[in-house]
């Protein structure tokens, strides 16, 4: 293996280099003042790998560890796909890399990038060899960290690291989350005969073989709430035909515990949707949608409970003309949550949250979606960084449409057969 890089006086690299070396590395630094993060996931797969291993050498230095940030993420990933793409081995500008992850509160970035090493612990190594890369991974003013991995014809791999100087903004994830613990987004499914499953995900796109949470669980449908008892872990709900809403909270292990009431008379609600914080406090909420399009919003308390001030506002209208509504994470990149819903003329919107209890102004996405059967928030499913949806035909597939991070999606790939029989996914 081959190590190539040269730096100018502020640490940015003056050279192009050639296809004939067998792996590359460039480092891009940058000053500003250190600010404390909050924390987040990481990216799964060989970008999950070389974040774990990047936090170990920062951690054998005496140094805090770095925390994963979806736009971080998200902008590495990108960085890396054009670079196999392309073909080229160059560093993204600041200016590139501020168009994108600003929005979410990082002030500052630097880059890691390199190209031909076969895994996490190679380029991680070739990295932590080289003093300029070595500086940024040990650079004690940087608190958040992205990573990026694609593949490509010339150097094979490509890997990109962006750091961060900043408080990272986070919009909570869509779908079910991370229900067995793995670091890994899971889909959660009602069978035909009332049992309540766990498709664990890979973190790169794929399932390990169903876990069952609960058997017996009925023809209820169930709500994804994401953390809404403040544990870390997220949970469920389902509304009995009494109108009580009960709260399942997640055990961390694919299951989920006794369930407790958390409130009496949402049998008047057609759908509930949970998982988003809509007034910006960083809490779970609940949106609960009625039969005639109105919208109210519950807002959680973070201990599986709501906020006195929570009980059922009004923050929209309209909607009865939806036919599926999912919370998907932050869609568009601004660090907010978002709402994806299907017109009844099969048209697909992003309904943006302003963060603040309000609506930014719906997009159109897609159109032809009225042939699927089922369309719900998958979190990160793929690992590379963004919210994905994932969608099922009428012939029991589920099509896997992954996040741009801007608001829109990737080709779409079929990552399940034979759904047909679940009565709910999500």
């Amino acid at each position: 293996m081959v190590d190539a890089m040269r730096h100018s006086p502020h640490g940015r690299s003056a050279a192009r280099w050639r296809a004939t070396a067998a792996a590359l590395a460039l480092a891009v630094a940058v000053a500003a003042a250190a600010l404390a993060p909050t924390t987040a996931s990481a990216a799964g797969g060989p970008a999950g790998s070389v974040f774990t291993q990047t936090n170990a050498q920062r951690y054998q230095a005496g140094l805090p560890a770095l925390v994963s940030d979806p736009a971080l993420d998200a902008a590495a990933a990108e960085w890396a796909r054009h670079l196999a793409s392309s073909c080229t081995f160059a560093h993204s500008s600041s200016t590139w890399r501020s168009s994108r992850v600003s929005a979410s509160g990082w002030i500052a970035t630097g880059e890691n990038i390199a190209a031909g090493q076969p895994d996490a612990t190679a380029v991680v190594t070739s990295w932590m060899n080289s003093p300029g890369h070595k500086a940024n991974i040990l650079d004690k003013r940087y608190t958040g960290l992205g990573v990026g991995y694609a593949t490509g014809s010339c150097y094979r791999t490509y890997w990109v690291q962006i750091f961060g100087i900043g408080t990272p903004r986070k919009a909570l994830p869509g779908g079910a989350g991370d229900l067995t613990s793995d670091r890994a987004a899971d889909v959660l499914a009602r069978s035909a005969n009332g049992d309540l499953l766990v498709y664990p995900g890979t973190g790169s796109g794929a399932f390990r073989p169903a876990v069952t949470a609960l058997q017996g669980w009925g023809n209820r449908p169930f709500v994804t709430l994401g953390d809404f008892t403040g544990d870390g872990i997220p949970d469920i709900a389902r509304t009995e035909a009494d109108g009580r809403l009960m709260l399942f909270s997640g055990n961390g292990r694919g299951g989920f515990g006794t369930p407790t009431q958390i409130g009496t008379g949402w049998s008047k609600f057609s759908q509930l949707i949970g998982g988003i914080d809509f007034d910006g406090d960083g809490l779970t909420d609940i949106i609960a949608r009625t039969a005639g399009g109105e919208l109210h919003l519950y807002r959680g308390n973070g201990r599986g409970g709501w906020l006195a001030s929570g009980g059922g506002a009004k923050i929209g209208s309209g909607w009865q003309i939806m036919t599926a509504v999912s919370y998907v994470g932050d869609m568009n990149g601004d660090a907010r949550g978002d709402l994806v819903a299907r017109r009844s003329n099969g048209t697909l919107w992003l309904y943006p949250s302003t963060g603040k209890g309000g609506w930014a102004a719906p997009v159109q996405i897609g159109q032809g979606w009225n042939s699927l059967t089922a369309i719900f928030g998958a979190g990160d499913f793929d690992g590379n960084g963004t919210q994905d949806v994932i969608a099922r035909d009428a012939n029991g597939k589920l099509v896997l449409y992954g996040g741009t991070g801007r608001g829109g999606f990737l080709a779409g790939k079929v990552v399940g057969q034979g759904w047909s029989t679940m009565a709910q996914i999500g």
